[in-house]
């Protein structure tokens, strides 16, 4: 059988201030394989999001084990980490986390910047990732002159320069209207085809059944993990 592309087992986390002990995730096992489309659901204090920062490498287990991609996330450095954010993970979050004064080529090309990639090869694939969500006639304009849409398509073309393993998207549609929204959800639903991993936190139903699996979240635990 193949491999996992996520692999997590017996993953806890805790957090503890010494006078304050919480355990925000407990024995958590959970595979994804390549290609798969997954959605993360759950009320606010469920673990959804501490899970989430640990699957970005944005935050360290307690206790488990954590495989991406084949390597062991556990035991490497925050150097280490920093290179496996950059080259493996693709992020895109609710406030879209572009800097305001770059153009959307220029906000795209950032993560290649921190890769070492060179500069005529980085316009290129910029360029491509945004023709890939439909921005081809918007390059050269700053965030603020888009729309919330435009922006979030800049981010997911931001999230794929660097052909990483997995794509995670936190509240992708959060702050979008609706026809934003299921604009946003068309395009995950076409990168979901040309077979990237897409794993996406929502507390949005609707946006849930885009995905072809729903893991539910609840005090800490999986209650759920339902594939449609």
């Amino acid at each position: 059988m193949t491999k996992p592309i996520i692999s997590i087992k017996n993953l806890s986390k805790v957090y503890d201030t010494g006078s304050i002990r919480f355990e925000a995730l407990k024995d958590i096992n959970l595979s994804v394989y390549n290609g798969e489309y997954v959605s993360i659901m759950g009320t606010s204090g469920s673990g959804k999001s501490t899970f989430m920062n640990i699957l970005g490498c944005l935050d360290s287990l307690t206790a488990g084990e954590y495989i991406l991609d084949g390597k062991d996330v556990t035991t490497l450095s925050d150097n280490d980490l920093a290179i496996v954010r950059n080259k493996k993970i693709g992020f895109v979050f609710q406030a879209f986390n572009l800097l305001p004064k770059l153009t959307a080529r220029e906000n795209v090309e950032l993560p290649m910047v921190y890769a070492g990639i060179p500069k005529g090869e980085r316009q290129k694939r910029a360029m491509d990732a945004l023709r890939k969500v439909g921005l081809e006639n918007r390059t050269e304009h700053t965030p603020p002159e888009v729309s919330g849409g435009q922006r979030q398509r800049i981010a997911i073309a931001r999230s794929l320069v660097n052909n990483p393993s997995i794509l995670l998207a936190d509240e992708p549609t959060g702050n979008l209207d609706s026809k934003s929204s299921l604009e946003i959800m068309n395009i995950f639903d076409g990168l979901s085809r040309d077979g990237v991993t897409i794993v996406m936190v929502t507390h949005e139903e609707d946006i849930a059944k885009f995905t072809k699996r729903t893991v539910t979240f609840k005090d800490g635990v999986i209650i759920s993990d339902k594939v449609r």
